[in-house]
Order: structure tokens, then C-alpha cells, then sequence
């Protein structure tokens, strides 16, 4: 791997921060355009690299890529406009969530770029507020999931939230409380989370995805910023992350992100941590994604799980719409149906040959990163 140091030093320079002037290597440059696209950093890249020395032919790619992720940012920029629009005309409570939210912290909002839009509305309103979208704006409902309704445009992705719950029983037990610690901003409907709670969100959010992939860079800058630029009560945020077991995780990333944004020195759980952060993209790799996955349960055994998950897991992806309850056995019969699917099986299929072929001294060493994490 290339020097880390350089990888930071850019992306420093690319958040407005003092950073030294490199001499970056055409070699180095491409490398660094590589790691940009696959954590969606390019803009934030592009801008460190203009000020370093570097080959003209190997930033003219960089341009050309970032070109598209900011045309992106601008179309989510238009499209979050319009939705806030429509919901605040029918006074339809609403909280940007993740990047719709986090994006005004960052030095520019076009270096904060998303695969989509994230907005909770409550639960109650759910069905106007679809309808209100749809009538209003040029988005059109996809699917309903156990936690948001996919809605998509023409250039962009929406995902409307009723509940911003992980599936995972501790953590949900704070965030089913959401409306609890928002409050209203005066604008239109718009409500905001409590800082301390926007904070728990983020690392909530960080958990999921490190637990079912692992992570990219950029949640690391959202959790610095909001550590650094709004202020908090660090006991009401401690309360949070003690109930839900998150209080070790949140307090490595944080060190990791001071390490790479501010002055904190490495320690050893910091560099396995940032090894892992840097092996995959924006949500991390498959290797590691299969590693997560059987952190309690190996081989057979994990598969066996899968097939017949926790209770709380399968009532909360195959709720029944009606509100009506039903046996245990009916939520895994649904689950099971699902699968016939010709892509499906295939998924399936791909899943279970990596399980089986996982390699135990990788799964090993991911099990160390898990137990220093506090999972």
C-alpha cells in the first residue's frame, strides 16, 4: 500500500485543513484516484490534489471523474429542495437524515455526496407524505421495506423514512425514539435531531455497516465534524452509547478520526482499524462482510442461523402491512418464498460457497478487530 500518510495529507488539504505541499507521483496520483472512487471522496481528493505538484494528465482524470459526483451532489441539492418544498406546503413534519443533513457541515455541500436521499417522516404520515411526492413532485413510490419507502425520479434515489431502526434489538431501543430528540427549526416542517442524538445516529448507522461490511472514510469525516463543529453534551450522548453497547466503537472511530482530521496519535486498535477501512470501498468488502457475518457462528452453523433468524429479525422485515399478527412459522414461510427467485437462488448460492470458502486465519483476525471494538 502507498504511503497512508500521503492518502491523509491530501485529504486534509481537500477539507480546507493545513496539510504540506507533496510531490505526488503520476503512480501515486493514480493510486490515490483509485482509493478516491471507491470511497466517493473524489472531490474532496480533487481539491487536496490541486494543491499539491502533480502530473496535469493524472488530475485532468481526477476532474473528469469528480465532474460526475458533483453533477450528482447538484441533483441531490434540487431534489431535497423540492421534497422539503412539498412536505412543508402540506406541514408534514420531516428530519434530513445522513448526508442530506451532514452535507452543510462540510466546507462545501458538493463534497458530501450520497448513493441517495434519507428523510424520517413519522409513521402516521407516511402515506400522505408519498402521495403529497408523488402529486408534487416527479417522484413515484418503488417499494416499501421494513423501515422507509423507496421512491425514485428521474436522477434521483429517495428514501423515505417511517422509523430509522437498524434490525437490531439494543440499538433499536433508542432509535424507535427518534421524535423524542428532534426539534423543530422554523423552517416549514423541518425538525432537526438533538446534537447528541445526531452524533448516536451517525455511529448507530456506522455500526450497522461495519458489522454487515465494514467502512469506507467518509463516515469517519461526518463523525469528526459533528464532534467539532456543533456542540454537545457529552452525558446525554454517553447514556446513548452506554444502553446500546456502542460507547468502545465510539470511542475508537472517534480516536481514528482525530488520528486522520486532527492530532491523535495511532494506537494499535486505530491502525487494524484504519487497515480495514482502507481494504474496501465506501461500505468496505465482501471478505469482511463474510467475516462480520460469522463473528458468533462459522460455516453451517452461521448457515443454519440464516435460515431460521432471531424472531425480532423476521417479524421486522416481513411486517405485515395490515397491522395483523401472525405465527412464527408464517414470517419464515414468506422468507423462505422469497428465495425461489432464479436471482435469488443465485445470491444465495454466491453467499453460502463464501461462507464455506471463508478463510479462518482472515476470520480470525477480524474477530480481534470485533472483540477490540466492543462487539
Amino acid at each position: 500500500m502507498k504511503s497512508k500518510e500521503m492518502i491523509f495529507d491530501v485529504l486534509r488539504a481537500g477539507m480546507n485543513m493545513p496539510s504540506p505541499i507533496l510531490h505526488i507521483s503520476e503512480e501515486d496520483g493514480d493510486y490515490l484516484i483509485i482509493l478516491a472512487k471507491q470511497q466517493a471522496l473524489l472531490s474532496i481528493f480533487y481539491r487536496g490534489l490541486k494543491q499539491m505538484t502533480i502530473s496535469p494528465s493524472t488530475l485532468k482524470i481526477c476532474d473528469q471523474y469528480r465532474i460526475k459526483q458533483e453533477y450528482l451532489a447538484l441533483q441531490h441539492d434540487d431534489a431535497i429542495r423540492k421534497v422539503q418544498g412539498a412536505l412543508n406546503k402540506e406541514e408534514i413534519p420531516y428530519v434530513l437524515l445522513k448526508g442530506a443533513f451532514l452535507r452543510h457541515l462540510y466546507p462545501d455541500f458538493i463534497l458530501r455526496t450520497s448513493s441517495d436521499i434519507d428523510i424520517l417522516v413519522h409513521k402516521e404520515d407516511i402515506d400522505r407524505a408519498v402521495q403529497t411526492l408523488e402529486k408534487k413532485t416527479d417522484f413515484v413510490k418503488v417499494e416499501k421495506s421494513y423501515h422507509d419507502i423507496s421512491m425514485i425520479s428521474s436522477r434521483v434515489h429517495l428514501e423515505l423514512h417511517f422509523s430509522i431502526k437498524e434490525n437490531d434489538e439494543k440499538k433499536d431501543k433508542i432509535l424507535i425514539q427518534a421524535w423524542d430528540y428532534a426539534k423543530p427549526t422554523g423552517e416549514g416542517s423541518k425538525y432537526v435531531f438533538l446534537p447528541e442524538y445526531q452524533i448516536f445516529h451517525v455511529i448507530a448507522h456506522m455500526s450497522y455497516h461495519f458489522l454487515h461490511g465494514g467502512l469506507g472514510i467518509r463516515p469517519f469525516l461526518d463523525l469528526w465534524l459533528l464532534r467539532n463543529k456543533t456542540q454537545f453534551d457529552n452525558n446525554l450522548l454517553e447514556q446513548f452509547l452506554t444502553q446500546t453497547g456502542l460507547s468502545q466503537f465510539y470511542a475508537v472511530c472517534s480516536h481514528l478520526s482525530e488520528v486522520w482530521l486532527g492530532n491523535a496519535t495511532h494506537n494499535d486498535t486505530t491502525r487494524l482499524l484504519e487497515d480495514f477501512c482502507l481494504s474496501g470501498g465506501v461500505f468496505g468488502n465482501e471478505k469482511f462482510k463474510t467475516a462480520g457475518m460469522q463473528r458468533e457462528k462459522r460455516g453451517w452453523k452461521y448457515i443454519c442461523s440464516r435460515v431460521f433468524p432471531p424472531k425480532y429479525q423476521v417479524k421486522e422485515y416481513y411486517e405485515d402491512t395490515t397491522g395483523k399478527k401472525h405465527s412464527l412459522s408464517y414470517y419464515y414461510v414468506k422468507r423462505w418464498k422469497n428465495w425461489l427467485s432464479k436471482e435469488k437462488r443465485s445470491d444465495l448460492k454466491r453467499q453460502v460457497n463464501t461462507v464455506l470458502k471463508s478463510d479462518k486465519k482472515y476470520q480470525d483476525e477480524a474477530d480481534e478487530l470485533f472483540k477490540k471494538l466492543g462487539f
